[in-house]
């Protein structure tokens, strides 16, 4: 059996200190430099690296870990994709939707914790699954190229030990920020040129019908 990948501890610094791609840095030094995240903790999820970056309030890098994506490249969700069951969405709709998302930790109806990035898209960030054994999800987030990275249904899938040891705490108690890169639009596009827009996943119910295997 693949062992899941360890998760990548940064030293305090800055948030442009991220050892990351140059889009994960300028946005995280844009929040930095901003205070965009309002003083919360914050999550950057760079799809084209296939890499989640942790920040706590002061931009401090708590961690990095590699991820899983939705299969299909693109920036837009489809309209009510969270209220379809998996098996009507097609591939071309398994998409990652770039953005800024207000997130917080809540359940699905298996009792098991997910971070909601956007409850009405049914988006969100948890352990990796693994009960497909067809899709090797272990196996795709082991290896060093991000090219096999793309296979879930839109959501974000880390090492189970990330979660536990960096996003369970840092959303505990409280709500953080999400910045979904995009990977078909320009960064200004999504975060620099307009007021900003966050979808807010703070309504969500404690134990909610997310779809684990998004």
């Amino acid at each position: 059996m693949t062992a899941e990948p360890s998760l990548a501890e940064g030293a305090p610094g800055a948030a442009g200190e991220a050892p990351t791609s140059s889009a994960a840095s300028e946005v995280a030094t844009w929040v930095h430099e901003t205070a965009d995240n309002q003083g919360l903790p914050f999550l950057i999820i760079d799809k084209v690296g296939a890499q989640v970056l942790a920040f706590d309030p002061q931009g401090r890098l708590l961690g990095t870990t590699p991820a899983l994506m939705g299969l299909t490249h693109g920036d837009i969700s489809s309209p009510g994709i969270g209220h379809r069951p998996l098996s009507a969405i097609t591939p071309d709709e398994r998409i990652t939707p770039a953005g800024r998302f207000v997130a917080s930790i809540g359940e699905n109806l298996g009792g098991k914790s997910i971070l909601w990035i956007d409850y009405d898209a049914a988006l969100s960030l948890h352990p990796v699954i693994t009960t497909r054994a067809a899709d090797r999800r272990l196996e795709r987030l082991a290896t060093a190229a991000p090219d096999d990275n793309r296979i879930s249904y839109g959501c974000v899938n880390v090492p189970t030990r990330f979660y536990g040891d960096i996003v369970q705490p840092m959303f505990k108690g409280t709500m953080g920020v999400v910045y979904i890169l995009p990977e078909s639009r320009s960064l200004a596009q999504v975060f620099f040129a307009h007021p900003r827009v966050a979808t807010s996943a703070s309504d969500a119910p404690a134990n909610s019908p997310g779809l684990e295997a998004f």
